[in-house]
């Protein structure tokens, strides 16, 4: 398999889903403004399934094609943080209306952010066996079931369930609050 070039093997994964999710989140936006109730429901679903899908599911197909194309494990990982490190900065500039920066920088470490964070860990290891099982099946001779792909998997799967079953969240955002309070007060 040879290294294709940075736009290919980066620039054009990482700009595909990164553009469904502006443009899906720019449908769901404008779909307020209609003055058709049926029809704003249907394209605020079908844009606001297309955006989650984007931020949350993303990662795999970046991951893979980036993989497939010859891309270092770096850029692998730099490629799959694009599009969540855009939603989540977006969420944390909209704060900046009623919070300070440290305030506005700290929602990085909300639960919802570890989720994600921890989903698209996930996603790169099933992404890394899936391009694993391609290139044996191209003929290339790889382990397809790799140690360091099946503990990436087993570990964020792992971390993602105990945290949520663990209060079914609850407690995670407790932890969250606690760490809020302790550096900013009680807040607003």
């Amino acid at each position: 398999m040879e290294t294709q070039p940075f736009h290919r093997r980066f620039t054009a994964p990482v700009a595909a889903v990164f553009l469904t999710m502006a443009v899906s989140m720019a449908v769901y936006h404008f779909s307020r403004q209609l003055d058709s109730a049926a029809f704003h429901r249907m394209l605020a679903t079908v844009s606001g399934t297309t955006w989650f899908a984007s931020v949350a599911f993303g990662s795999f197909f970046v991951y893979a094609v980036a993989c497939m194309r010859g891309a270092t494990m770096a850029e692998r990982l730099l490629a799959i943080s694009v599009t969540p490190l855009a939603w989540a900065t977006k969420e944390v500039f909209r704060l900046t209306e009623s919070h300070t920066l440290l305030e506005c920088l700290y929602w990085y470490l909300n639960p919802l952010n570890i989720w994600l964070v921890s989903f698209m860990v996930l996603e790169a290891g099933l992404a890394d066996i899936f391009c694993r099982f391609l290139m044996k099946k191209r003929g290339v001779a790889v382990r397809v079931a790799n140690p360091l792909s099946l503990l990436t998997v087993f570990a964020s799967l792992f971390f993602a369930i105990s945290c949520y079953a663990w209060g079914k969240g609850e407690n995670i955002y407790v932890i969250f609050l606690a760490g809020y309070r302790a550096l900013f007060g009680s807040g607003l």
